[in-house]
């Protein structure tokens, strides 16, 4: 009996360290990334695949599209880079299409993907017409999102692909649309609370100048209407790195700017 035992005890023990080991495999999610890296420009997105971004495949929310373009299939996540950056340059071409209610966005400086919209800012992609918006409105195509409205109307026709230039360095921030800067912005201005410093209200529980000048990058999916995103790439801008994992409660880290 003793015997039996001693061996059931090692047979079970064996059982233990099977499931640990198969439960410490990674899974595609948690491999390392590896950028991919061509002229000092980091290749997020090629036309081929995803590996550059957290995103749940099983949605079948995103696609990408026999010309290489990444698209919403449907409503359902939003994608977020796998990786945090502080100072750089982010380009990349977009397309919306007329009577369909396109309406996306980039999201810079996101500190934690689960609440986008209160601890990162948007820069807004819209059919400006479908939802009854001005090229220079705070939610129109281009604006910084309720913070600052587009200074020129530097809209290419609906259907045609658009170009994103972004600088995010520190508290400056810059938007070219089609080659024109159409948005410029010191954040360190923005000290208060759900208002601009011009006076004007904005939707935001914190001031924006006080948000960690670092975070994910993202795409929106806004209820599945359509939009195309191609060709992006980041170039950074400083030696500075990412101190913080976007699981911390952004309140912790208001100030934290530097």
């Amino acid at each position: 009996m003793r015997r039996l035992i001693g061996q059931f005890s090692a047979v079970m023990a064996m059982l233990a360290f099977a499931v640990v080991a198969f439960a410490q495999q990674p899974t595609k999610a948690e491999k390392p990334y590896k950028p991919v890296v061509k002229n000092g420009w980091e290749i997020l997105f090629d036309g081929k695949n995803l590996d550059a971004w957290d995103y749940d495949q099983a949605s079948g929310a995103w696609g990408i599209d026999g010309e290489g373009s990444l698209y919403v299939v449907k409503g359902g996540p939003h994608v977020f880079t796998r990786q945090r950056y502080c100072d750089y340059i982010l380009e990349l071409d977009y397309k919306i299409v007329s009577g369909k209610k396109s309406n996306s966005g980039v999201f810079i400086r996101t500190h934690d993907k689960d609440d986008e919209v209160n601890t990162g800012m948007e820069i807004q992609i819209l059919d400006n017409a479908d939802y009854g918006s001005t090229w220079d409105a705070m939610n129109g195509n281009g604006a910084l999102y309720d913070l600052v409205h587009p200074t020129v109307d530097a809209n290419k026709p609906l259907g045609e692909w658009n170009h994103y230039k972004i600088t995010v360095n520190g508290s400056f921030v810059s938007i070219v649309l089609n080659s024109k800067e159409i948005v410029k912005a010191d954040l360190s201005k923005w000290t208060t609370p759900m208002q601009n410093p011009d006076g004007h209200h904005n939707k935001f529980p914190h001031a924006i100048g006080s948000l960690p000048q670092e975070g994910f990058i993202g795409l929106q999916n806004y209820g599945g209407v359509p939009v195309w995103y191609r060709n992006i790439k980041l170039k950074p801008l400083s030696k500075r790195l990412p101190k913080y994992t976007g699981k911390e409660p952004i309140a912790s880290q208001l100030g934290t700017t530097k």
